[in-house]
């Protein structure tokens, strides 16, 4: 009796472990179809369960491990029925594909690696429309999915610690605002960065997650009832909770004096400083950018330790995304810096001759803030290169030592010589916010609007915020978009 009993509770465990083997997700195969007149389309059913497809390839070289491919976007919307991947770019007949595969099902993560399509493109018949043709991937190297992956090397480090390569280390879909992500900044900016015009302040008006965005919105400080037109030029502005990086009260208290006012717009600044900071990786941030004179998004990666030191950016920052958000700018020189004109890159310094020695451009027809764009900086050990909706449009390799040190930069100095990425060879943490003004980011003597209206305020004179809150009538009827909008934040480890 207790012979058969045992059998049956043997039966028992054999058929449950089956069915949960039978039960485990599988990446289904990659459908490829050509387009015509250039490009393809990779694809995969939409299994419910699917939350993101992300598809990496390039041509005629294997990757070597989960590295970002001449081809990658993350796909977090399925249409007409699959996950889709699409390019524009050409292809030609007999070419390799090489690729790789991520996909989130439920709370779980899939990898299909080492994967390979020989491209087989048929020829549109004269006289007939172009068309698709469509093929399955016939890989012989695929290899079975697994929820975790075997621990690439990487030379990517998360607080402090070693990283498997391709690994997604952070990500954030705003589905709330995870207070244990990210903490809201408090306090005033000054000079260390762009002095500019605004107060960060941990209020809901000013950052919130609706509808699966994180949004950051400017507001007048005129809009608290406590802070009227006279308080603003002759009172006190008191920042509960605030932390300055230097333990400058300035930071944390403002007492207004003659041409010396309250900061006159509140926005809000969030980081994940206390909770997540790397050393090279890949990020993707896809946002819809504010628009409205003198307003600038802030999608950041900023020291996390300020290993070489904290005034004049000794230590660094990186840009993964900024605009000039004003719908038309231009210099005096009559070149168009406005929202149209994406920057991305390197900052080393505080000084304006400086400060864009290591920032690259993109060019838009569209403003930056009229659709969602996919914003990425790929950091290496020996480069830092610049992304906007999967298109490379930049990479740095400088040695950023050699030209602090001809530009007499005193920070330079303690830079790493044996490191050509040095400072940005620590661990950074990123940061999101909007700001308004300062005395950095918008060159003086330029104009904006149909009218031209001339940049109210000089960045040399120190009623440089006054002036600006002196034309608020004119810039505040521009802010028609004034929010940054998130949709996601994702980190992968190299």
């Amino acid at each position: 009796m207790m012979r058969h009993l045992l059998c049956l509770v043997f039966a028992s465990l054999i058929c449950a472990f089956h069915h949960a083997r039978s039960e485990e997700f599988v990446i289904p195969d990659i459908e490829f179809e050509y387009l015509q007149p250039r490009g393809f389309r990779a694809s995969i059913p939409d299994i419910p369960g699917i939350k993101l497809f992300a598809f990496h390839a390039r041509m005629n070289k294997p990757f070597e491990q989960f590295e970002e491919g001449d081809f990658a976007e993350d796909v977090s919307e399925p249409e007409d029925g699959r996950w889709v991947f699409e390019t524009k770019k050409a292809i030609r007949d007999d070419q390799i594909i090489y690729y790789w595969v991520y996909v989130q099902h439920e709370n779980r993560s899939y990898w299909l690696s080492n994967q390979q399509h020989t491209v087989e493109k048929q020829p549109t018949p004269k006289g007939t429309k172009p068309t698709t043709t469509t093929t399955t991937t016939t890989t012989t190297t695929k290899i079975p999915t697994t929820t975790k992956p075997p621990c690439a090397p990487s030379v990517t480090t998360v607080n402090g610690k070693a990283s498997c390569g391709g690994e997604m280390i952070f990500e954030d879909t705003f589905q709330t605002l995870d207070l244990k992500k990210w903490q809201r900044e408090v306090r005033i900016p000054l000079d260390t960065e762009s002095a500019e015009f605004v107060s960060y302040q941990d209020l809901p008006e000013n950052s919130y997650v609706a509808g699966g965005h994180l949004f950051i919105v400017p507001t007048l400080l005129n809009m608290n009832p406590d802070f009227n037109e006279e308080r603003i030029r002759t009172g006190e502005l008191v920042l509960s909770g605030c932390k300055s990086p230097t333990n400058n009260e300035y930071e944390c208290r403002r007492k207004a004096a003659l041409s010396m006012i309250l900061p006159p717009v509140v926005s809000a600044k969030l980081n994940t400083k206390n909770s997540f900071h790397f050393r090279y990786g890949r990020v993707e941030i896809r946002a819809k950018l504010p628009k409205g004179d003198w307003i600038f998004p802030q999608l950041l990666l900023q020291p996390a330790e300020n290993y070489y030191g904290y005034a004049d950016l000794a230590s660094g920052m990186l840009l993964v995304a900024h605009i000039l958000s004003n719908e038309n700018l231009i210099t005096r020189e009559g070149i168009k810096i406005d929202g149209h004109r994406l920057r991305g890159g390197a900052i080393v310094s505080t000084r304006a001759q400086l400060r864009t020695a290591f920032l690259r451009a993109n060019i838009l027809e569209q403003h930056f803030s009229d659709n969602f764009h996919t914003y990425g900086l790929i950091w290496k050990p020996d480069s830092i290169s610049l992304t906007v909706d999967g298109f490379q449009y930049a990479t740095l390799r400088d040695r950023f030592k050699s030209y602090g040190v001809d530009s007499n930069l005193t920070q330079a100095n303690l830079w790493n010589p044996e490191n050509a990425m040095s400072p940005f060879d620590q661990e950074f943490y990123l940061s999101l916010g909007v700001g308004v003004g300062g005395v950095t980011d918008f060159p003086d003597y330029t104009v904006t609007g149909p009218m031209k209206q001339p940049k109210p305020w000089n960045n040399t004179s120190p009623k440089a915020e006054y002036f600006f809150y002196q034309n608020r009538n004119v810039w505040f009827r521009t802010w028609t978009d004034p929010e940054l909008k998130v949709d996601y934040v994702r980190v992968y480890a190299l």
